[in-house]
């Protein structure tokens, strides 16, 4: 079963720099991926764009930003889909929930924040480098050989 494509966003300015969780647009974006998404200009965005937007799912109160392809317009704003699925969204994506268009991909670099998220991450990227720093500093002052400098 393929999950949607969750983003959690960092904006900067137009730019936003997303990192993915879920299935729904592999193989095109992958949950290892950074994606990086411009504000919509006033053209809007096109069929075949891969857009970002916010939408209320069922067990939320805060709405999540989703990443789909466009395949369709309606009257009230635009059909999306996750390029892992066979059929379209069943909502319709007004336009003042779209974020951006994607303007970018960076394979991979999104593995590294997730990583460090985890137990192992968190020891290896930062608790160990903290103790060796502090190992330095204790050795620093005490000349190696405990007595003060």
């Amino acid at each position: 079963m393929t999950m949607p494509i969750i983003a959690t966003m960092v904006p900067t300015g137009s730019l936003h720099f997303m990192m993915v969780s879920g299935t729904s647009m592999e193989p095109t974006i992958t949950a290892s991926d950074i994606v990086v998404v411009n504000a919509v200009d006033s053209g809007g965005p096109e069929l075949g764009d891969i857009i970002s937007y916010r939408h209320y799912l069922e067990d939320r109160d805060e709405p999540v930003v989703i990443i789909h392809r466009i395949v369709g317009f309606s009257n009230d704003g635009y059909r999306t889909k996750g390029d892992a699925y066979d059929v379209a969204d069943s909502y319709v994506v007004k336009p003042e929930d779209i974020v951006g268009v994607m303007c970018l991909k960076i394979p991979y670099l999104g593995g590294l924040p997730r990583f460090a998220s985890t137990s192992k991450g968190l020891i290896m990227l930062v608790i160990i480098p903290a103790v060796i720093v502090i190992t330095s500093e204790i050795y620093s002052i005490f000349d190696c050989r405990g007595t003060l400098k």
